[in-house]
């Protein structure tokens, strides 16, 4: 007897064509990339899933997914002035949390940049990220699903600011950077009027440019008075916006941005979110070729809780503890 495939080991495949039911309606499209929901509503169909159904996807075609997804999103909630956010929990945030599952975080924010729309490779970054943090902090599974999605969400306020201003090559005046800062509201806005939607993701948006000194905008809180989720999310909102190209300027090399993050850690953000987002980043990275300052060639070994961005690495079977030899430094990973 041949047994079967549990069917939710499908999760994050891809239907290869059109599934119908019994009746001849269409259930699902081909090239939907499953959820649990759709396997459920599958099975309620009495249709099962077979090897040759589904195949398996490239991270490539995850980014490519999630983009396609969330431009129709961003396009409903400009036309509409409503959040879909059903459509956001059973569709876009399956896709992430598939994401999340890989290895290499780094591949996929280079997949990432390989698309030109920044609005929405960022609003999959910082998602992407912050769940990151939020397993690396340990919030258990529904936390984890509100985090992703406050952090999907942030940036949402900037479907009223005009593109000319959002893609502008050169330096805002006062009066677009005043405009930019109201993306902030705007998104507080939205979300507080969508219904089934947790008050707390309005928060999220209104407090992610907030810093630890009362620098942030758009009401100068600090410390406590500032949402937990907030600072994890503006961890990931700087990170990934250093990371990435725009049109007024270059993509910042990775670890470039993770050793002035370290240097920082201690001033706009949370210091706590910060050195556990350059932990658990940089052990990801374990194993990995670098090249350090005087050209030697090596790999990172292990990474100390204290000082990740300085980690042991191994060079021609020498070991060199770059927390201690500050005569060189790691300068790219490969």
């Amino acid at each position: 007897m041949v047994r079967r495939p549990d069917p939710n080991s499908y999760v994050g495949f891809r239907v290869n064509k059109n599934m119908y039911n019994s009746r001849g309606v269409l259930v699902l499209p081909a090239q939907t990339v499953l959820t649990g929901k759709d396997i459920e509503m599958l099975l309620q169909q009495n249709i099962l899933l077979e090897e040759d159904d589904v195949e398996q996807v490239s991270i490539q075609n995850l980014v490519n997914a999630s983009i396609k997804e969330i431009k129709a999103v961003f396009e409903k909630v400009r036309n509409t002035n409503q959040i879909p956010f059903d459509f956001l929990r059973d569709r876009i945030l399956p896709i992430i949390d598939d994401m999340s599952r890989h290895p290499h975080l780094k591949q996929i924010l280079d997949h990432l940049e390989r698309h030109d729309e920044y609005t929405y490779r960022h609003s999959i970054g910082v998602a992407l990220i912050s769940r990151f943090i939020g397993k690396a902090k340990g919030l258990h599974n529904e936390e984890l699903q509100e985090l992703t999605s406050a952090a999907f969400l942030h940036d949402i306020g900037k479907v009223k600011i005009p593109d000319e201003i959002l893609n502008k090559p050169g330096k805002l005046s006062d009066e677009e950077f005043a405009q930019v800062k109201k993306h902030t509201v705007y998104g507080y806005d939205m979300i507080s009027q969508t219904s089934g939607i947790p008050p707390r993701q309005a928060k999220v948006a209104l407090q992610h440019h907030e810093r630890e000194d009362g620098s942030g905008y758009p009401y100068g809180l600090k410390g406590d008075d500032i949402d937990p989720y907030s600072k994890m999310i503006a961890v990931a909102d700087v990170f990934h916006a250093m990371i990435s190209k725009r049109v007024y300027k270059d993509a910042v090399p990775i670890f470039k941005v993770l050793r002035e993050m370290s240097e920082n850690a201690y001033g706009r953000l949370e210091p706590s979110t910060t050195l556990c987002f350059l932990k658990r980043i940089m052990e990801t990275m374990i194993g990995n070729d670098v090249v350090l300052s005087n050209g030697s060639q090596g790999k990172i070994i292990m990474v100390k809780a204290d000082d990740p961005v300085h980690p042991l690495v191994e060079v021609k079977g020498t070991y060199i503890d770059l927390s201690k030899d500050h005569s060189v430094y790691l300068k790219s990973i490969v």
